[in-house]
């Protein structure tokens, strides 16, 4: 093929945004278990998390202690650990926003309020779990291996989605398709 019908060929909007999402996905990953994971930033960043759930939980839960990345009552008791973090939701999520074509200001937006969105439903989690721990034991582990990811993967594709239509929204006006 010359050069003349290599550059004249079409370039395809989802095979640009599935290369750079697959790109920064697979860098967000590098960064998590060979960087991350064994930095005092992200045990510090557990720490928070722990501090935070704690918190929260101490609203509605007499006794509530936290040591660490350890939130302890006399029901329950979790640790914060690799996982319990919102860390990959939110690589995924900003991967893709930063993949889709859009202005750089609605992208950074969407970020900003993506990852807050996707730490509360974090807490939520946390908050949800040791509350099954506490009260229905029998329905921890699933919950924590099953339904909860269901949940977070899904509010993470509704953020995306929720972003996508304000992007193309923005780009095409009233006559946009649905994303």
């Amino acid at each position: 093929m010359s050069d003349a019908a290599t550059s004249e060929a079409p370039r395809d909007p989802w095979i640009r945004f599935t290369l750079i999402f697959a790109a920064l996905a697979v860098l967000s990953e590098l960064i998590y278990y060979s960087v991350a994971l064994e930095s005092a930033l992200f045990r510090d960043y557990l720490a928070a998390v722990a501090r935070v759930s704690g918190w929260i939980l101490s609203r509605a839960v007499d006794g509530v202690q936290v040591s660490g990345t350890s939130v302890t009552s006399s029901l329950f008791s979790v640790e914060i650990g690799r996982g319990c973090d919102a860390y990959r939701m939110c690589a995924l999520f900003s991967a893709a926003v930063i993949a889709f074509p859009a202005r750089v200001a609605l992208k950074a937006w969407g970020i900003v309020l993506g990852l807050v969105w996707l730490n509360l439903w974090n807490f939520a989690r946390i908050v949800g779990l040791f509350l099954i721990g506490s009260h229905a034991h029998a329905y921890f582990q699933r919950s924590h291996e099953i339904y909860f990811p269901i949940v977070l993967i899904g509010m993470t594709v509704a953020a995306w989605v929720l972003w996508v239509r304000r992007a193309t929204h923005e780009r095409f006006g009233e006559s946009a398709t649905p994303a």
